[in-house]
């Protein structure tokens, strides 16, 4: 590409007209969202009454951007890439010639131009805070010139088509490894289900040792912030991943001591017995649990991951075998008397294997997304801000 040329400057009136077009009968009607722009109302769930007619609505055609004037200063607003009506309590802007509809788009979600929209917002708070069409064609701005802008806004699809690649690839591999523990484990799932042959059912304290936990008085300052791993719901839920290597708090041995809960060497299975029932995780270092956990240590290495994968899989039935008036919670020996059906010891260790395998390539796809998204980021601050000489190439070759 070549340099530059020096941006235009102006205020917004200068590159967008505000749009009252009535719309028409039969168009589809159309909502801003924060995450997806302008999308089919239809497609979403919100309420669809409406003592309005189509007549007394706004249409949107290919290339307008409509924003919720009460949330423009969060970037609610959205390209329309078909015809259609909105809400008259939108706003419709019609970029000019001088203005590619998908670099506006892009545009009006940047940082500046997003405390832009802030600082021209009226109210006395900001639930109150509502963007007016003539206070938008005030804001000060500037923009590079057309051709520059086709090639910003081409960089970023092209970043948006690699993120949207790998989550649907993501998801792909989470359909497929669902639909395969479904079938693997339904003996375990659902006792009326028939059992494999060269399976056999037994009980799961046949497999591991079930290990309860406990809480040390928390009003004695020496039973806390020692070395000592203390897992509690809270910190399984928030896990991205199948293992759980730090927590939001630890105990001294005298706290371990006082409440005689029981250190789960490494490579054991926490399992929430209350609350978020049946969310699991592998802890990698020694650690204790408080008492919302009934969880296993395998009698064979082996069997860990086949075991981890099992219980993710009959979720529902620990739930379905839980009882309480105030929160769900089921009892260690409900869990050891809980029958479940396994293949012989090398058939399992595999089959854990395998599900390992799958978990660690959806991880590696995320990770990926992540780092799209924070190349993205950079790419958005750098080349809508002006910075464009100094990131041609780092962005080029990002999207590559």
């Amino acid at each position: 590409m070549a340099d530059p040329t020096p941006w235009l400057r102006g205020k917004l009136g200068d590159f967008f007209t505000i749009s009252r077009e009535k719309g028409e009968e039969d168009l589809p009607m159309l909502s801003v969202t924060m995450r997806n722009g302008l999308v089919r109302r239809d497609s979403i769930d919100r309420k669809m009454d409406s003592e309005l007619e189509d007549g007394d609505h706004l249409r949107v055609r290919p290339g307008d951007i409509a924003y919720n004037m009460m949330r423009m200063w969060q970037g609610a607003s959205g390209l329309a890439t078909g015809d259609g009506i909105v809400s008259p309590a939108y706003v419709v802007v019609r970029p000019k010639k001088t203005v590619d509809p998908l670099f506006a788009s892009y545009w009006f979600k940047s940082e500046r131009m997003i405390y832009l929209f802030w600082a021209y917002s009226y109210g006395l708070t900001n639930d109150r805070l509502r963007l007016y069409g003539k206070d938008f064609t005030q804001i000060p701005v500037e923009l590079p010139s057309l051709p520059e802008q086709q090639w910003i806004a081409e960089i970023i699809s092209d970043f948006d088509r690699a993120i949207d690649i790998t989550d649907a690839l993501v998801g792909l591999k989470q359909s497929g490894k669902r639909a395969l523990m479904q079938q693997v484990f339904a003996a375990t799932a659902d006792l009326a289900a028939s059992v494999p042959s060269g399976w056999t059912r037994m009980r799961c304290d046949k497999l591991a040792k079930i290990v309860g936990g406990s809480t040390p008085d928390t009003a004695k300052p020496e039973h806390w912030g020692g070395d000592i791993p203390w897992c509690t719901p809270t910190d399984i839920t928030g896990l991205s991943s199948r293992y759980i290597t730090s927590t939001a708090r630890s105990l001294t041995q005298s706290g371990v001591s006082a409440c005689s809960t029981t250190i789960l060497p490494a490579g054991s299975i926490v399992l929430c017995s209350r609350a978020s029932v049946g969310e699991s995780a592998i802890n990698t270092v020694p650690m204790c649990t408080n008492q919302g956990f009934q969880s296993l240590v395998p009698n064979e290495p082996g069997d860990l991951l086949f075991l981890y994968y099992m219980l993710r899989a009959c979720q529902r039935r620990l739930i379905r075998f839980s009882a309480g008036s105030t929160f769900l919670e089921f009892p260690g020996h409900e869990l050891a008397k809980m029958q479940v059906a396994v293949p012989g010891p090398n058939m399992r260790e595999k089959i854990g294997r395998v599900f390992a395998t799958l978990d660690d390539e959806i991880d590696l796809l995320r990770a990926q997304a992540t780092a799209l998204r924070d190349q993205r980021r950079g790419a958005m601050k750098k080349l809508l801000a002006g910075d464009v000489t100094e990131q041609c190439q780092i962005i080029e070759e990002a999207a590559t």
